[in-house]
């Protein structure tokens, strides 16, 4: 491996976190995903990808956009979780695969898009890149889809909360879960470079900011859905930890409103279309939330959300604390 290659993760690191990753994960705003629908040309047919598709928050939520959708990751436990959904909803155009992204077998284009939620960061991203090019129809697109974390702002909640994930995280020995180097590496070729290099066109940035709020025991359950602070990372640990959030978090915010705008948001990149194929531009006025990002503050639609599930128009990267994603 080279001095520059991404750093690989261990493969066992979301063992455990299916059902709490199901849960109280934030699931992406409508907006976001009607204007992803529409730039990506999606109607009902063709097919998805969604590569490192944890329990299915992508191909559930557009299940009906495409007559086939591949749902895979390299953890079994969310792939028992997602085809239990699929089972219990009766969708039956999903299939389930267990493996790794840089493993899977695909003929060459096979997809309309390819979407990857909070997982593309985790990724051998230059072998990644080079394969979802090859798996991508001519002129269609990728998505690396992202959301915010609830310790994410300056709130005293959320500061106490970031500074109490930390402190077990060192109590349980887990900060080897992040790869040496992870950050510098992230730094020195961020994913838009990758996906030059791979022979992507990048089509444009979107943002959709979420007005959540949260419970002492949704923040303990977003924290067993992290890599690094999983019960599996935590063992014995666990009780403990959970006393010690919720003292902290009830400490810093007595009011018990724990309320966050998260940052939700996808890159659109292209692979180039034949000459004289004519494909949906990127970019462009979609006439749905949402819009090209040109700078801070340049947001789309706000949604306000309840609580996990629960949507309402209103007013109005998943990331550890410090630096690396969870």
């Amino acid at each position: 491996m080279g001095s520059m290659d991404d750093p690989r993760f261990r493969s066992d690191l979301y063992r455990g976190t299916a059902s709490y990753y199901d849960r109280f994960r934030v699931p992406y705003p409508p907006g976001l995903l009607a204007d992803l629908t529409h730039r990506s040309g999606a109607r009902g047919e063709g097919s998805l990808l969604d590569l490192g598709c944890g329990p299915g928050l992508i191909s559930f939520a557009m299940h009906d956009q495409f007559s086939d959708i591949w749902a895979v990751d390299q953890e079994p436990g969310m792939i028992d979780v997602a085809r239990q959904k699929a089972k219990t909803a009766g969708i039956t155009n999903i299939r389930f695969l267990t493996s790794a992204a840089e493993d899977l077998s695909v003929p060459g284009e096979s997809f309309d898009l390819i979407a990857i939620g909070n997982a593309f960061h985790r990724m051998p991203r230059a072998d990644v890149a080079a394969r979802v090019l090859r798996w991508l129809r001519p002129g269609q697109f990728l998505a690396l889809l992202w959301g915010g974390s609830p310790w994410e702002g300056q709130a005293p909640w959320q500061q106490a909360m970031s500074a109490t994930m930390a402190r077990w995280r060192a109590r349980a020995q887990a900060d080897d879960r992040i790869p040496p180097r992870y950050d510098e590496i992230r730094r020195q070729r961020p994913d838009s470079g990758i996906l030059r290099d791979a022979g992507f066109h990048l089509a444009g940035s979107y943002q959709f900011p979420v007005s959540w709020d949260w419970t002492p025991e949704a923040l303990i359950g977003f924290a067993y859905s992290t890599s690094v602070l999983s019960r599996a990372a935590l063992g014995g640990l666990a009780a403990g930890f959970e006393q010690d959030l919720r003292q902290e978090v009830c400490a810093a915010e007595p009011s018990g409103v724990l309320r966050q705008t998260i940052r939700f948001g996808y890159e659109l990149a292209r692979r180039p279309a034949l000459c004289g194929v004519n494909h949906l531009r990127a970019g462009t006025s979609a006439g749905v939330p949402g819009r090209l990002v040109d700078g801070p503050g340049s947001f789309g639609m706000i949604w306000h959300l309840a609580g996990p599930g629960h949507a309402s128009p209103g007013p109005d990267r998943d990331r550890i604390p410090v630096t690396a994603r969870a």
